[in-house]
């Protein structure tokens, strides 16, 4: 593959049709397949699988398990239709009572943070007036009263 001219060569162009180049083996090639007998086939069969059997209307179906809900949800439908449904006071009441757990756990909440806060401020500022430790808890108290209001 270099510049020089010192060998030249003619392709044979396979794409252009032509009558292609025999050989001996070529030509043996097709003797023996000459030679050989074809095979026939049978004719095609072809056969419909009906969707809809008419005849075989109360078939079972292949997974019954399919067609029921398990028992424990089968249990709480049942439980869910007996029970009347609540009235607008006893929604109210359990309104209420979810709220005051709310508050309870802020509540639990804000005085860890109070506590956390002290001992942080404990051990950093060894020597720390009182004042700068209740300041300190009111930005924490104000700021957790921040949280709960958005």
């Amino acid at each position: 593959m270099g510049c020089s001219n010192s060998k030249s060569t003619t392709a044979i162009d396979e794409t252009k049709p032509g009558p292609a180049p025999t050989t001996d083996s070529a030509k043996a090639k097709s003797n023996k397949m000459d030679a050989l007998p074809k095979q026939e086939y049978p004719a095609s069969e072809a056969f419909t699988i009906p969707l809809d059997d008419e005849n075989n209307t109360t078939a079972v179906p292949l997974n019954d398990t399919l067609r029921q809900p398990p028992k424990r949800l089968q249990q709480l439908m049942q439980q869910a239709a007996e029970t009347e449904p609540l009235t607008l006071e006893e929604l109210e009441e359990k309104q209420q009572r979810a709220e005051q757990r709310r508050q309870e756990l802020m509540q639990q909440k804000l005085e860890g943070i109070q506590k956390n806060t002290e001992k942080l401020l404990m051990r950093g500022h060894g020597e720390q007036s009182d004042d700068t430790v209740e300041d300190a808890l009111e930005a924490a108290e104000q700021q957790q009263q921040e949280s709960t209001q958005h």
